[in-house]
């Protein structure tokens, strides 16, 4: 078994959900520029006697309408404090949560890191291995023929079973590295609706294991389990990582600086002509990463017309209303998530979502 300490350190703001939304007035509350993050049951046993009976219309109170001036400073009443708040004040606004563990602490799930580790290799290996290009009939199972002649037929003969990846811990604190963030979807011409989410912020180091089970590509089992000649992959994991990712980046330059987010465009520059060690590479993980982020991107797109089939079959292009019907070797996707900045009625697009840097050492035993 071949073990490595890995580390990821963020760059960009990383979102990685744990599938909750957490509700302004309920779960949370804003106060001079921060976000609350209320400790419902030390709130609720604290003013229990406002709960025993409802207002004159009914209802009863929200948590949030429950504090006064005083609870502000009572930190038995929140289990962490965020920078940063919510476009809208109404009522039940909604912010993606972060995943946490029991005591709010954020963390990095290995198998959000080994998702992306699998997408780059794909991208790498398909030259290696050229796939023949079976798409499947659900959306949701469509790349799983192609997936299956660069990996293996089934879990038990795939080679990433030979990759394990542990949760990757950072800070020690209750919300610590998170803040809140504004996101929106651009395209080329505008911006969607506001989405709000908590977020770490750059610089926040991340530490975890990753274990390379090298009996799987010793006799007999590499013989039946039939992926030893691609053992190198992971030899070179982090290489082809990086690959991966440096051609995205040049695609991204393009795309933001084309559609006038120049901020964003000098970040990804300054990412294309980072250096970076031998045991390094630039990742993209978790929310925002974008279709050709998951996917297996620019190989896909090599024939316009069964790329224009794909989108079509798949209802991957979601044309706005009165706008021109969609031609072949148009540009997909049209839209990327972005990190905004709010000033006062107008915002602007300043970072991209979930750029880190992965490391690996290898220990000796």
């Amino acid at each position: 078994m071949s073990q490595y300490k890995i580390n990821l350190t963020t760059l960009s703001p990383v979102h990685i959900g744990d599938g909750d939304e957490l509700r302004l007035g309920f779960d949370v509350m804003v106060k001079d520029k921060h976000t609350y993050r209320i400790n419902e049951d030390a709130l609720l046993k604290v003013k229990e006697a406002q709960l025993r009976y409802p207002k004159r219309d009914g209802t009863y109170p929200l948590p949030g309408e429950l504090l006064t001036e005083s609870d502000w400073e009572n930190e038995a009443l929140f289990r962490y404090i965020l920078r940063g708040y919510p476009r809208s004040g109404k009522a039940d606004a909604r912010v993606k949560s972060f995943i946490k563990d029991i005591y709010d602490r954020p963390y990095i799930p290995g198998s959000s890191l080994k998702g992306s580790l699998r997408t780059a290799l794909a991208w790498t290996g398909w030259n290696e291995v050229k796939p023949k290009i079976e798409l499947g009939r659900r959306r949701t199972w469509a790349g799983q023929a192609i997936e299956k002649q660069l990996f293996g037929e089934n879990p038990n003969y795939d080679l990433l079973r030979a990759l394990q990846v542990s949760d990757l811990f950072g800070p020690q604190e209750a919300g610590e590295g998170l803040v809140l963030v504004n996101a929106q979807v651009l395209t080329k011409k505008s911006a969607g609706s506001p989405i709000e989410m908590e977020a770490l912020v750059g610089n926040i180091v991340f530490s975890g294991s990753l274990k390379i089970d090298d009996s799987l590509f010793e006799m007999p089992e590499a013989r039946k389990l039939g992926f030893s000649n691609r053992r190198h992959w992971l030899n070179e994991l982090t290489a082809r990582v990086q690959k991966h990712s440096r051609e995205r980046i040049r695609e991204l330059i393009d795309w933001y600086e084309n559609a006038g987010q120049t901020q964003v465009s000098r970040f990804y520059g300054q990412l294309y002509n980072a250096a970076v060690g031998k045991n390094q590479a630039l990742l993209q993980l978790g929310w925002g990463g974008g279709w050709d982020g998951k996917t297996f991107g620019t190989h896909l797109q090599e024939d316009e017309y069964f790329f224009e089939k794909i989108v079509r079959d798949f209802r991957l292009h979601k044309a706005q209303r009165n706008a021109p019907p969609r031609q072949v070797g148009d540009p997909f996707p049209r839209s990327k998530r972005a990190v905004m900045r709010v000033a006062g009625k107008d915002s602007y697009a300043i970072a991209p979502f979930g750029w880190v840097v992965f490391e690996m050492e290898k220990v000796d035993r």
